[in-house]
């Protein structure tokens, strides 16, 4: 038997670097339990969320979907997180990823309860009911779906839009959930009835977000520069209502079987000339924001009760006095018309530190607002603004522990304990155990860089043709020397063997020889001298092209490099002489490495492909189709001929050079992969990427095997690209709602175990049955026939029946009516027979009522038509009503008991539980709120409004 080579796997370790998505449609607030303690905020980052401390800027928790970071036996690709939103109580998490998927975390066990799959595409928004119980999501498939989250299970799906839906918010007072798109409407949707009753067309231009405010207010922002107003009357009166709006031409009755009419009250034009990306309400109803994808939002005061009745007293007053000085006729009556003015009032602008790409706000008092934005720059500015002064405080920032820019160069220490990190405003200095920032050093544009003998100092190659060296006892540069012509970008540099001297190539077309040296420095305080390491230029090299890669071999005979003309040239180290010229990519080289033996090396272009040399000859071993997108970085592992490669297409992959084989291929980034590091001992690599992120990867003990790795990634390119249809129901006729659920892999694989469940369990009633007739024919006992050999696997005495009951409890509660979709008729038939059998028993009585429930309400039509069916659903409807019955008395009697073990507490500690209390101290407030109300003068309108 032939021995194959064995590999070990690699698998993500860390990620660190990054503190919001630049992708990320908005943040959102953990809301507090009261006034006093710490915010803080939800900021989606790459696939995971993580929860920062307002305070402390301190990051609390990160919420990973380990389904997809744990497993290393499923090929699960991570999904980047764009939608974020907290329920009302605290609790809960909601997450909405691009591939339309939605999971729920809970908040202080930090982990993950249940996965919906409804949706097609990315979802847009979400949204949670204020009693969290139910879960609204948008996505691009233009679908808003409900879900409920005692159950885990779809309520609906509302259809209607015809193109992606940007936001989804809910009324507080009424079941009524509004939903904009870019289909440049607006509908409002009956949650009690699912039915859409109003639709806003006078839109001229995609609708882009909405904000709610009091319940009375609707405003919606689009690609134009004007926000738009809507109030939202009640057909119930209410006395604040003549205040709040202006007087209607025609009047609101109940006849019109519509909960609210909507009224279009004017718009307010915005300074900025780009479209809308989020409107924003705080919670208090106080701040109403604006923003694009630029650098400064805009930001309005939302007028109180109180406030309207005093300016309309103001304005009353102005009026009587025109009256009285003859400015007016006498004839006519006090006239005071209604304007936007009232309720809206312009409050400042604030610029940012970089692009808006979402925002949330809080009242911190009465009279201050702080106001949290997620920037482009990865980065949270914080502002206080005082409504009343008009005044904005900048406060400082959650950025310590990120770049501005994206990371363009990574390089690990000597002892592999730190990692130099370069972008274009700074580099920074990372422990490798605790991925945290150690040492922050501004610099130039940053483009390749590499620690010097002692791991005290970093040499960096800048965009401006510098040569930097950071030191990292003072965090500051110590010496800045032009190593190339001005303005030309150093793009590579690389050490010799001997540590002695190193080597630069940039876009001059030269390269550059170095020696390092030990330099005289003087101490700004006590005036001493003491030695440093510096460099010192040697001898330069000009070889043409725009040189983009370079490496030394190891045993110092030959250096390489690669050009611009798409040409790999390898130069005599000693004379600079040419030794080989390696033709063959049809793009520039971008990339290159040498082995630890000085006999291969690699190429990596912007042509996807990866070439192997050998280095005696120049003959090319193989050509590689590696990646779908440009190249940008191979390495070698120490002291072997296996590399790892980095590209465009977000991947990190893993090859055998001298077999030519693809070994494994990790997924993680969200974004171009900019650069790559491995350690000496070959234990870690560090990567870059566009996402801001960087991200550790550890090699495991766990060995890897060829077949098995590419059969796991057939079948999750498999279940990644099988389409998400949904489900078609025979005779539905109401375009307008359908079913929530979506045919997965995971409801796919539930009816399949329920079918083989259904399988098992009719072969062992035909076994039994043949049994019993054999027994009847023989006159005697016979053994009985041995139980298949799943039961058997399971244990003595374990049935058919408990088997198709254990497999479907296993399915999942989002998934249990997708599968259920996917059973044929002939199964359903026999699964109804065993639920009667299981209400029987009384087990798992609300599993088994909802499937009943569910399967007859799908398969009503065919099981009415025939006779034979009849007698099953007759039986199964009094199954059910009494299986409910039971459930309900249960209920009835613990929360009695409940209720009477509470009084008994009462009066033995004589005092009376908080709930109770703040019930009754809430109904005195608001009893006394309506007194202050009614002794309140009550202003009335007259006339009609210019806005009306």
């Amino acid at each position: 038997m032939v021995l194959t080579k064995q590999y070990d796997r690699h698998a993500p370790e860390k990620v660190f670097g990054i503190i919001g998505s630049g992708n990320a449609s908005n943040i959102a607030l953990l809301p507090a339990a009261n006034k006093s303690t710490s915010r803080r905020i939800f900021v989606p980052a790459c696939e995971n969320v993580l929860l920062w401390d307002l305070k402390t800027h301190a990051q609390i928790h990160t919420f990973v979907d380990e389904t997809a970071s744990s497993s290393t036996l499923k090929k699960k690709i991570r999904e980047e997180a764009i939608v974020v939103a907290a329920s009302p109580n605290g609790k809960h998490l909601a997450v909405g990823y691009q591939n339309g998927m939605i999971k729920l975390f809970t908040v202080t066990q930090n982990d993950n309860t249940v996965n919906f799959h409804g949706h097609k595409s990315s979802i847009t928004t979400l949204t949670f009911t204020h009693d969290s119980a139910t879960l609204i999501s948008g996505s691009k498939d233009t679908d808003i779906i409900a879900w409920d989250l005692i159950t885990e299970a779809g309520l609906y799906r509302l259809r209607g839009h015809k193109a992606p839906v940007t936001k989804v918010l809910i009324m507080k007072n009424q079941p009524i959930l509004i939903s904009s798109s870019r289909d440049m409407t607006i509908k409002f949707w009956d949650m009690s009835i699912q039915h859409c009753f109003h639709t806003i067309v006078t839109h001229r231009t995609e609708v882009w977000s909405i904000a709610l405010a009091y319940d009375r207010y609707l405003i919606t922002g689009c690609s134009d520069n004007e926000l738009r107003f809507f109030a939202l009357r009640s057909t119930i009166a209410d006395e604040d209502d003549a205040l709040m709006f202006p007087p209607m031409t025609d009047e609101i009755t109940n006849e019109d079987q519509v909960p609210i009419h909507v009224q279009s009250l004017g718009s307010i034009v915005r300074k900025s000339k780009q479209r809308v990306s989020n409107l924003h309400v705080d919670q208090d109803d106080r701040i109403l924001a604006c923003h694009g994808v630029e650098y400064f939002g805009e930001f309005f005061r939302i007028s109180t009760i109180d406030e309207i009745r005093t300016r309309l007293r103001k304005r009353l007053s102005k009026a009587r006095k025109r009256k009285e000085n003859g400015d007016e006729k006498n004839d006519e009556a006090i006239k005071i018309d209604w304007d936007l003015s009232l309720v809206f009032t312009s409050l400042c602008e604030i610029k940012f530190d970089g692009k808006v790409r979402a925002l949330d706000m809080f009242m911190e008092t009465q009279m201050t607002c702080k106001i949290v934005a997620l920037t482009l720059s990865n980065k949270l500015d914080l502002h206080l603004l005082n409504i009343q002064d008009k005044t904005v405080e900048q406060l400082p920032s959650i950025e310590k522990l990120a770049h501005r820019t994206e990371v363009r160069c990574l390089a690990f220490s000597s002892d592999d304990m730190l990692i130099a990190s370069g972008s274009g405003e700074s580099l920074k200095i990372w422990n490798r155990n605790s991925c945290e920032s150690i040492r922050t050093i501004p610099c130039t544009y940053a483009l390749c860089c590499m620690f010097l003998p002692g791991d005290h100092l970093v040499l960096i190659g800048c965009k401006n043709g510098s040569l930097q060296i950071a030191s990292l006892d003072s965090a500051s540069i110590v010496e800045t020397v032009q190593g190339h012509e001005e303005n030309q970008s150093v793009w590579t540099m690389c050490m010799t063997p001997d540590k002695q001297s190193f080597l630069t190539g940039g876009s001059d077309k030269k390269i550059q020889f170095w020696n390092l040296e030990l330099k005289d420095e003087r101490e700004s305080q006590s005036k001493k001298t003491r030695k440093r390491l510096s460099f010192e230029h040697k001898r330069s090299f000009d070889v043409g092209e725009d040189v983009l890669a370079l490496k030394i071999s190891p045993n110092n005979r030959y250096f390489v490099a690669a050009l611009m003309d798409t040409t790999v040239k390898v130069f005599f180290m000693d004379s600079c002489q040419m030794f080989l010229s390696l033709y063959g990519h049809s793009q520039p080289v971008l990339c290159l490495d040498i082995s630890f033996d000085s006999r291969l090396v690699i190429t990596g272009s912007s042509d996807r492909n990866i070439k192997i040399w050998g280095l005696d000859f120049g003959d090319c071993h193989r050509s590689l189709f590696a990646h779908d997108d440009t190249i940008t970085a191979v390495q070698f592992v120490p002291k072997t001929h296996l590399f790892f490669s980095t590209g465009k297409d977000n991947k990190l992959k893993y090859w055998d050079a001298d077999k030519f084989l693809h070994i494994q291929t990790l997924d993680g980034h969200c974004g171009e992969i900019r650069c790559m590091s491995i350690t000496n001992n070959g234990m870690h690599i560090a990567t870059a990427a566009h996402d801001r992120s960087i991200r550790l990867w550890e090699r495991t003990e766990e060995p890897l095997i060829l077949d098995e790795e590419k059969e796991q990634e057939r079948e999750a390119q498999f279940e990644n690209e099988m389409e998400n249809d949904e489900f078609i129901l025979p005779g539905e006729t109401n375009k307008e709602i359908g079913l929530a659920a979506l045919k997965t892999i995971e409801s796919l694989k539930g009816a399949e175990s329920v079918i083989e469940a259904l399988d098992i369990w009719r072969e062992e009633k035909l076994k039994l049955a043949e049994h019993d007739a054999t027994e009847k024919a023989l006159g005697k006992e016979v053994p009985l026939p041995p139980p298949h050999i799943m039961l058997q696997a399971l244990g003595n005495g374990y049935t058919a029946e408990r088997f198709v009951l254990e497999s479907l409890r296993k399915i999942s509660a989002s998934d249990l009516e997708a599968a259920l979709l996917l059973l044929p008729f002939d199964y359903v038939q026999k699964l109804l027979t065993l639920l009667v059998y299981y209400l029987d028993r009384f087990q798992s009585p609300e599993l088994c009522v909802k499937c009943a429930v569910f399967l007859i309400k799908i398969h009503h039509g065919v099981l009415t038509s025939s006779h034979q069916y009849l007698n099953i659903v007759e039986q199964l409807r009094t199954r059910c009503m009494e299986t409910v019955e039971t459930l309900r008395n249960n209920v009835g009697f613990n929360y009695a008991g409940l209720k009477l073990i509470r009084r008994q507490i009462e009066e033995q500690n004589d005092v009376i539980l908080f709930a109770d209390a703040t019930q009754k101290l809430s109904s005195a407030e608001g009893k006394k709120r309506k007194k202050n109300k009614g002794s309140a003068a009550i202003l009335t309108i007259k006339g009609t409004s210019a806005l009306a």
